[in-house]
């Protein structure tokens, strides 16, 4: 049975490659779509009504967030029943003449038989100091937590360079490693991933295939568990913004794969580089 999550997950990626076939996929051929292209406006049933609402907006105009119509924070279930899905979002819109529209909002899918029965939207205006900003990162103790945390991490090559962040704190300061931090509650892990690398590389990315899921766990001189990790690492594209240190970060590179010994990385982050290097040419 298909994970709605993963449907929803599969509009917004056909969206932002401008698949107009793989958009109306998606849905059922009873569909009933309420303020959903353009992103607030319009309502109309039917599969066809689909294929006319995205192939008009796709055609006025191009993504206008580094390239895409969409950037999805979070895709969550409404406890109204399993077919109920939200997904919260920030919209980008550059029309044929220059207009650019931003918008910031949610959608709720209801869906049935693995297809998109319902889908109805809400949408504001976004401007641009809001478009910028961060989302708010809660309080999480990373040490001596009570439970393992999730963290995500990205490997990125540029040029055939891998971007490596120099650590400014605990665990592994003050040593090279790749990018990536904790997941924050509600996000997605692919938003997780695009945020790390925003924060702390300057680089905005298109997330990828996973490379690598394992654990890391260390221990104190008294042999507690101080750190426990559950990371996911990601094959992920630069597609815009400035290489640059940024939060909880002294330093960055871009590294030969060949020569990576100078950096003194541990062992497992050579090891998901060079997966990733083999994941990267069997997508070519």
């Amino acid at each position: 049975m298909s994970d709605p999550f993963d449907l929803v997950r599969r509009l917004y990626a056909a969206v932002n490659r401008a698949d107009l076939e793989g958009i109306v996929e998606c849905y059922d051929e009873r569909c009933d779509i309420e303020g959903v292209v353009p992103p607030g406006e319009g309502h109309g049933r039917g599969r066809a009504h689909v294929r006319e609402a995205y192939a008009r907006w796709l055609a006025g105009g191009r993504g206008a967030l580094d390239g895409l119509y969409y950037q999805v924070r979070r895709v969550a279930g409404i406890e109204t029943g399993w077919g109920w899905v939200r997904a919260d979002w920030i919209a980008g819109w550059q029309a044929l003449d220059g207009d650019v529209q931003r918008m910031a909002g949610y959608s709720d899918f209801l869906v049935e038989d693995a297809l998109i029965r319902r889908h109805r939207t809400v949408a504001s205006p976004l401007n641009t100091r809001e478009t910028a900003a961060p989302p708010a990162r809660p309080d999480q103790r990373r040490d001596y937590p009570a439970r393992p945390i999730v963290g995500v991490g990205a490997v990125t090559f540029v040029d055939g360079r891998v971007v490596l962040i120099k650590r400014r704190y605990e665990p592994l300061a003050g040593q090279w490693s790749l990018p990536g931090g904790t997941l924050e509650l509600g996000e997605t892990l692919e938003a997780g991933v695009a945020r790390e690398m925003r924060e702390e590389t300057g680089l905005l990315v298109e997330v990828g295939p996973v490379v690598e899921v394992f654990d890391r766990i260390l221990l104190d001189e008294r042999q507690q568990v101080r750190y426990h990790f559950v990371l996911i690492d990601y094959l992920c594209r630069a597609r815009g913004g400035t290489l640059a240190a940024g939060s909880d970060v002294s330093d960055v590179a871009l590294a030969d794969p060949a020569q990576l010994a100078s950096f003194d990385l541990t062992p497992k982050a050579s090891a998901v580089i060079a997966q990733a290097r083999r994941v990267a040419a069997e997508a070519r």
